[in-house]
C-alpha cells in the first residue's frame, strides 16, 4: 500500500484530531452523542464541535466554522440534513482533513434526489484528497484508542479489546445494536461501509490486512462494489488473516430488501458463493456465525489437523458435538491406549471419545480436580488436534473457581478449545461464558457453532504454515511483503464511482 493511502485509511481509526458536525442540543443531538461516547470511552485525540449556535458541549469549546479551527484536522463527522453535507465536505477538503464519516441519511438508499446528492459528495473526493465513509453509516469504532463515531446512545462505556476486526454494510453491526460488552467479543476495529459512496470493502481489506491489531477479518455484505478489486484484496487478505464473509440478499427478496436499505442491486448469489471461495475466503452462513467464529481464530495457535475430542458434562451433548463434528468436517478420533488407560483410573464406565464426565464429577467429592485430570489427559493426547468442552453452570456450581482451573490448565496446552455452556439459569450460563472469554476461551451459545467454529479453524490452518494464530505473526503460504501500487487507488483523482449503487460486481 502506497504510505500516503495508508495514512488517509488510518485516519478514519486513528487520527489525532475530530471534528464533529451536528447539534449539540444534548443527547437528543446527535452531534452531541458522538461526542460523548468518544469521552465515554477514553478518546485521547482532540475533538472540536463544530456549530455556530454553540459555544461550549461536554467542557469542550466549540467552533461555529471549522475555518475558525487553528489546529489540524484528521477526521470530520458530519450529521447534518443532507443539502448541507456537500457545503461540509467542501469545507473539510479546503482543511486539509483526511477523512470524513457521513452519518446523514436519505442519499441514494432514498431516491432519485438523494442518488444526485450523493454523487456530488463523490465528485468532491475526486478532486480533492478527502476520503469518504457513508453516507448512511455509523462509520468506526478503534478499541485501542477509544475511537467511535457513534452518535447513538450505546449504555455501556467498555469493550473488549481483541483482534477480530468486524465490519458490516449495515449499522446493526454496530455497537449501539450490539452486547459488545456482555458478550466481549474480543474485537480490533469495526466499520459501518453505509452507502459506500467511495471507501467500500475493497479498500478495508486492503487495510485491515496490514493492520497490525487485526488477527481475524468478520466481514458483512450485501452487495460488492468492484470485483475484480474485491477479488484482489480478498486474496491477499485471506492469505495472512482469516477472512470470514457473511453475504445476506441471497433470496430475491432479501435483495429488494437491500435496494430499498443501502441502494445495493444483488448479483446471483451462486457467483458471489464460487468468488468468495476462490480467494480464499470464509463462507459463514448465519448472522450468529458471522459474530461467534471468528472467535475461535483470536486467542490460539491453529490445530495441527481435523482430530477433535468433546468432552462433557452430558453424554446426550456429547452425542449432538459428535454430529457436528462429522458435518463441519471434524475427525471424532480414537484416543490413544495411554489416555484410555488413564480416563479408565477416573471414568469407569466411559473411556471413549465424546468423553463423558458427568456421572463421575456427580459423584465425586472434588469434582473440580478430577474434572481438570480428565481435561489435562485428553487434551495432552497426540491424537486430538482440538477440543469442545461441554460445561453444566448449576446453581451450585463453583463459577469462579471453574474459571480459575481452565485459565491454569490452558497454560500448558496450545490447542484450541471452545465451549458450550448450558444450565438451569441463563444468568449463571452467560456469567460463567463470560468468566471463561474474560480468561481467553471461546464460548458459543449452541453445540453446533461450538464445533463448527473448530471445523473451520482446521480448514483454514490447511492452507497456511505453523505460525503464531491471534499473535503477532501468522505465516501464509503466500503473503506478499509489497503489495503492486496498481492495486490502490490514486487518492488525487482515481476514486472508484460507487454514488448510485450500480450493477452488482458478479
Amino acid at each position: 500500500m502506497k504510505p500516503r493511502d495508508k495514512d488517509v485509511l488510518s485516519a478514519f481509526f486513528e487520527p489525532g484530531s475530530v471534528a464533529v458536525f451536528g447539534s449539540l442540543k444534548d443527547m437528543a443531538g446527535l452531534g452531541y452523542g458522538a461526542i460523548k461516547n468518544m469521552l465515554s470511552f477514553g478518546f485521547k485525540g482532540s475533538i472540536y464541535p463544530v456549530n455556530p449556535g454553540y459555544e461550549e458541549v461536554l467542557g469542550l469549546k466549540a467552533y461555529p466554522y471549522l475555518s475558525e479551527v487553528a489546529a489540524p484536522v484528521e477526521l470530520a463527522v458530519v450529521i447534518t440534513p443532507p443539502a448541507t453535507v456537500p457545503e461540509i465536505i467542501e469545507q473539510c477538503a479546503l482543511k486539509g482533513v483526511k477523512a470524513a464519516v457521513v452519518v446523514s441519511e436519505n442519499f441514494a438508499e432514498a431516491n432519485e434526489q438523494g442518488a444526485q446528492l450523493q454523487q456530488h459528495l463523490v465528485d468532491i473526493a475526486r478532486r480533492s484528497s478527502i476520503r469518504i465513509i457513508g453516507p448512511n453509516t455509523v462509520g468506526t469504532l478503534n478499541t485501542a484508542n477509544g475511537l467511535l463515531t457513534i452518535p447513538y446512545m450505546i449504555g455501556y462505556e467498555n469493550i473488549h479489546r481483541g483482534g477480530i476486526a468486524y465490519c458490516s454494510q449495515s449499522g446493526l453491526a454496530a455497537a449501539q445494536c450490539q452486547p459488545l460488552e456482555e458478550r466481549a467479543y474480543p474485537i480490533s476495529k469495526m466499520c459501518d461501509f453505509g452507502n459506500k459512496c467511495d471507501v467500500n470493502e475493497a479498500d478495508m481489506l486492503n487495510y485491515l490486512r496490514d493492520d497490525p491489531e487485526t488477527k481475524v477479518i468478520a466481514m458483512h455484505l450485501e452487495d460488492v462494489k468492484d470485483g475484480r478489486r474485491f477479488m484482489e484484496a480478498a486474496r491477499r487478505a485471506s492469505a495472512c488473516k482469516p477472512l470470514l464473509l457473511y453475504k445476506t440478499g441471497r433470496s430475491e427478496a432479501g435483495a429488494r430488501a437491500s435496494a430499498s436499505h443501502t441502494g445495493s442491486l444483488m448479483g446471483d448469489d451462486r457467483v458471489y458463493d464460487s468468488a468468495f471461495k476462490q480467494a480464499g475466503a470464509i463462507r459463514v452462513d448465519t448472522w450468529q456465525e458471522f459474530w461467534d467464529i471468528p472467535k475461535v481464530f483470536a486467542y490460539r495457535e491453529p490445530p495441527r489437523g481435523n482430530r477433535i475430542a468433546i468432552i462433557s458434562h452430558s453424554g446426550g451433548a456429547g452425542v449432538a458435538a459428535a454430529d457436528a463434528a462429522v458435518e463441519a468436517g471434524l475427525d471424532v478420533t480414537e484416543l490413544s491406549p495411554e489416555t484410555i488407560e488413564k480416563l479408565i483410573s477416573l471414568l469407569p464406565r466411559n473411556s471413549g471419545n465424546p468423553v463423558d464426565m458427568g456421572p463421575v464429577l456427580a459423584a465425586s467429592a472434588d469434582p473440580l480436580s478430577t474434572q481438570e485430570e480428565i481435561l489435562a489427559a485428553v487434551l495432552a493426547d497426540a491424537r486430538v488436534d482440538c477440543a469442545t468442552i461441554i460445561l453444566y453452570a448449576g446453581v451450585m456450581a463453583p463459577m469462579q473457581p471453574l474459571a480459575d482451573m481452565f485459565e491454569r490448565l490452558m497454560q500448558h496446552v496450545s490447542k484450541p478449545v471452545t465451549i458450550w455452556v448450558y444450565g438451569t439459569k441463563l444468568f449463571l450460563v452467560e456469567e460463567t461464558s463470560r468468566q471463561l472469554e474474560a480468561r481467553g476461551l471461546p464460548t458459543y451459545i449452541d453445540i453446533e457453532t461450538a464445533v463448527k467454529a473448530l471445523g473451520v479453524a482446521a480448514g483454514y490452518a490447511g492452507r497456511v504454515k505453523p505460525g503464531v494464530w491471534g499473535g503477532a505473526k501468522l505465516y501464509p503460504l503466500s503473503c506478499p511483503a509489497q503489495i503492486e501500487q496498481s492495486d490502490y487507488r490514486d487518492n488525487n483523482n482515481q476514486h472508484d464511482d460507487n454514488s448510485r449503487g450500480g450493477e452488482s460486481a458478479f
